[in-house]
């Protein structure tokens, strides 16, 4: 029984490793280019507040070591600012649960679309399942999968959206993935 604990704890972690994958592509690719005129005061907002923090840091560390031309002051504040401005272009769950309705919407909408255009092994490893897997096998990766992030499961409402929209990707892929069972592009029994 621990094997299987342990077999299920694996897969698991690969599926959400997979899913991890996919939903930072999905956002480089998909999303945030087109959100990036809408995201465009948010970068300016984080970029400003991002090289005040690293200026006063190196300001900090420039007085501590009695430099002279501030060197870490200015390297921080480079650096700050460009952090700044790349933070709105990175997939974080706090960013969806802060936007608003209509970009949820969309990145919903992309988020389906993309796991719709999963390849068969892609779609399968957001499972934790491997290309010689059988219908059963996903039958019940899909349980496991539904019992884990189906939106009811969420513990608080800003957690139901990220759950919301990790289980309609989840399900646009396992209705991928029965197609190609049904189609035989993946064999419908072990060994055929």
């Amino acid at each position: 029984m621990p094997a299987e604990s342990n077999s299920a704890a694996e897969q698991a972690r690969r599926a959400d490793e997979a899913f991890r994958r996919f939903l930072q592509r999905c956002w480089q690719h998909d999303v945030a280019p087109l959100l990036r005129d809408r995201q465009a005061e948010t970068r300016r907002k984080t970029a400003r507040s991002g090289g005040r923090w690293a200026a006063l840091t190196g300001l900090a560390v420039d007085s501590l070591l009695h430099l002279k031309g501030r060197p870490f002051s200015r390297a921080l504040a480079v650096l700050g600012s460009s952090a700044g401005a790349l933070l709105p272009d990175l997939w974080d769950w706090s960013w969806l649960r802060a936007a608003s309705v209509e970009a949820r919407d969309f990145t919903e909408q992309q988020v389906v679309a993309a796991a719709g255009r999963l390849a068969d092994d892609e779609a399968l490893g957001l499972f934790g399942l491997s290309g010689d897997a059988t219908e059963d096998d996903l039958r019940a990766a899909w349980r496991r999968i539904a019992l884990r992030w189906h939106p009811d499961k969420a513990p608080d409402e800003a957690g139901r959206i990220e759950y919301h929209l990790r289980f309609v990707a989840y399900q646009n892929a396992h209705a991928r993935l029965c197609e190609a069972f049904e189609t035989q592009r993946l064999p419908r029994r072990p060994g055929s």
